[in-house]
């Protein structure tokens, strides 16, 4: 598997690499469908997505724009799916928007965990009033950085409006996605999106927090991309995420129903988070995903004209209920576990987890404690039965911490009602060690065999002994528990020591000849000069009020020992 391949990753601090743009991703032959209702004149959602697109004044039409054409074009009226997906249901969890006034059923899969109302813009909103939407319930946003011309000749421009939208929306605590608007027809061309996006972003990456999406839309010949085939859309699409991915930020793509059936091989993009397309109050779409966009006609206090509106399903609030706590109606006889649990990948600020596919399943949940024997927390939902990976990237960037995963495959039963399998065995994981870390004990200790007072002592660890350690964990929120092999008359123990009596260090050599300070900061004495390839063990560190981080160290010169402070990026850890 791809180092830092963020299969599905998430949390609203994290993903979408499935943006829509500004509003309006619909088209003559493919766009967000509603649901047709045989009396068109009582159908709240036809008659408001069949509007003509509201634009604030001022702004001169653009048939170059993708974004403008899109929003030129009426929504699509199709009947609803013959095979309907089976979350019509009194189980599913209703909500209605505050900006279209509708209220919206949302899949019984989503039910245990968060709904969070986000919007997406681009130029053809205008002007913004930021703390106005804010104050308007919208947590996020995904901004369009750029596009691609309908022009003949390959052309990519920046949104005139991106920079004072990003801006606007981070200082006023929205969380901030982005969005490209793709006419890409080659690999080549979408590998040069790609980077266009990263050269208009790059200057503002503390403040994007979710996924950075390719938004391709061709759905009529006014596109340039108009008629590229599925199999190319999907090159084009893996070649945009992989460039995005590399850069460190999360990759999205993003479409309706219709067109990732037509225009995307989607079993070939498992690896990324879908941003679905559907303007209808309940949508039919089997597939998963993200991030829905519900309608392209919402209204937002702070913003002239229409704006999208989505909706953005996060587990992270959900908990995991012990069985003996559910309902024996919840449970599906038979149903799991899944098997073939196991970590796929890891580096300091991520964890893959994969596990085999249940064929009988409908998808599956992913929950993560961060102790043996902690409280389960919901992660993510996953709405295919092929999906059987999840990328943890939610984890505090640290090196060998562990954490802990069950997988809970689900089904949906002809009501729509959501029925839970056996939970898998508990999976332990951990960030990924680059150096050589060791303690040393400051009292006689336990051993115990988990992480918590709770848990059986081994052997007692005397004061004084210095071990490497493999990994370290919570037992609750503030206390570390660190993982150590104690060999005592001959015989291994292999467990977990209490971070309250035991001392951290680990080894470094200085990259340049450094001052040694009596503390941390510039205005402390300088005790003397080391040179360059000093070994020192670090044994503690500090952040200074400017944020420069200073490590505490010992060290040795002429066969006498010393202590003091220097910084940080002047060691290079062993």
């Amino acid at each position: 598997m791809k180092k830092k391949n963020r299969i599905l990753a998430g949390a609203l601090g994290c993903m979408l690499l499935c943006s829509s743009p500004a509003g309006y991703l619909v088209a003559a032959s493919e766009q967000p469908q509603t649901q047709k209702i045989e009396n068109s004149a009582k159908d709240p959602i036809q008659t408001q997505e069949a509007k003509q697109a509201v634009l604030p004044e001022d702004l001169a039409p653009d048939y170059n724009d993708p974004d403008y054409v899109k929003m030129q074009m009426p929504a699509e009226q199709t009947a609803a799916s013959e095979t309907p997906f089976s979350l019509r249901s009194i189980e599913a969890v209703t909500t209605k928007s505050p900006y279209t006034g509708l209220v919206y059923t949302h899949g019984a899969q989503f039910s245990d965990g968060s709904i969070i109302n986000g919007i997406d813009v681009s130029k053809w909103q205008a002007d913004i009033d930021w703390k106005k939407v804010k104050a308007a319930g919208v947590k996020f946003v995904f901004i369009r950085c750029g596009y691609t011309a309908l022009s003949k000749d390959f052309a990519m421009y920046e949104d005139e409006y991106f920079r004072k939208n990003i801006e606007g929306a981070y200082q006023a605590g929205i969380s901030v996605g982005i969005y490209f608007f793709s006419n890409s027809i080659t690999t080549n061309e979408a590998k040069k999106e790609a980077q266009k996006t990263l050269d208009l972003i790059k200057n503002y990456k503390s403040m994007i927090t979710l996924p950075v999406v390719y938004d391709f839309e061709a759905f009529s010949n006014a596109y340039r991309a108009y008629g590229l085939s599925k199999e190319q859309v999907t090159k084009n699409t893996i070649a945009y995420a992989d460039i995005i991915q590399d850069a460190g930020y999360t990759p999205m793509y993003y479409g309706s129903p219709n067109f990732l059936g037509s225009s995307f091989d989607v079993a070939k993009l498992t690896a990324y988070d879908c941003w679905l397309a559907n303007y209808t109050t309940q949508t039919s779409y089997k597939g998963d995903y993200t991030y829905w966009q519900y309608s392209s006609t919402g209204h937002v206090d702070g913003i002239a004209g229409n704006v999208d509106c989505n909706f953005y399903y996060t587990g992270g609030d959900g908990e995991l209920t012990p069985p003996e706590e559910l309902d024996p109606e919840d449970f599906a006889e038979g149903l799991g576990p899944v098997s073939g649990l196991r970590m796929e990948d890891n580096d300091m600020d991520y964890i893959t987890i994969q596990w085999d596919a249940l064929e009988e399943a409908d998808g599956y949940k992913v929950y993560r404690s961060k102790s043996y024997g902690g409280t389960y927390k919901q992660l993510k939902t996953i709405n295919w039965n092929e999906v059987t990976a999840y990328t943890d990237d939610m984890v505090i960037k640290s090196e060998g911490r562990q954490y802990f995963y069950k997988v809970v495959p689900f089904l949906l039963d002809e009501d729509g009602n959501l029925k839970y399998g056996e939970e898998s065995d508990i999976l332990t994981a951990n960030t990924l060690r680059q150096h050589a870390f060791r303690l040393k004990t400051t009292a006689n200790i336990h051993l115990r065999r988990q992480a918590g007072t709770e848990y059986e002592s081994l052997v007692v660890v005397p004061s004084g002994t210095g071990l490497p350690f493999f990994k370290f964990t919570l037992a609750t929120d503030d206390k570390k528990w660190y993982k150590v092999t104690y060999s005592k008359n001959g015989k291994a123990y292999t467990g977990y020591l209490s971070g309250s009596y035991v001392t951290i260090y680990t080894y470094g050599n200085t990259t340049k000849d450094v001052n040694v300070r009596t503390g941390a900061g510039l205005a402390y004495k300088v005790q003397r000069k080391i040179p360059k390839g000093t070994k020192v063990t670090m044994v503690g560190s500090s952040v200074t009020v400017a944020g420069t981080k200073w490590s505490h160290v010992k060290y040795t010169l002429k066969g006498k020992n010393y202590s003091g402070y220097i910084p940080t990026k002047y060691i290079k850890q062993t």
